[in-house]
């Protein structure tokens, strides 16, 4: 028998009660290290670009999503670690956030690399 491994957003527990704050912090984060380690007039292109082509459509004015396709062992990693984050700290985090910090964390590394460098 399989186990499930998805995971399950907690629902009225104490885990879904942070701050808007709190749940967007590793997004800022991510924005924060970017500025610093890439080329800042291509990251504020960039923003830019991809807000307007966004909030450009209907209902999209307070948050600027975008879908990208990810392969089926991508979204293991980030439920996986969703699940991690939750054992560990008893708050839950998005798939976004888990996205945020993984990228956090690795960009130093990845710009660092010859094929990514400035």
């Amino acid at each position: 028998m399989t186990e499930a491994t998805s995971y399950t957003r907690p629902t009225k527990t104490e885990a879904t009660k942070i701050g808007d704050r709190r749940r967007h912090h590793w997004t800022h984060v991510l924005r924060q290290r970017a500025r610093q380690i890439l080329p800042i007039i291509s990251m504020m292109t960039a923003e830019e670009v991809h807000a307007q082509r966004v909030r450009s459509r209907p209902g999209q004015a307070r948050a600027a999503w975008m879908g990208i396709s990810l392969r089926f062992d991508q979204i293991a990693v980030l439920e996986v670690l969703q699940q991690m984050h939750l054992q560990n700290t008893g708050k839950e985090i998005s798939r976004s956030e888990v996205m945020a910090a993984l990228m956090a964390h690795g960009l130093e590394g990845l710009a660092a690399r010859d094929e990514f460098s400035k």
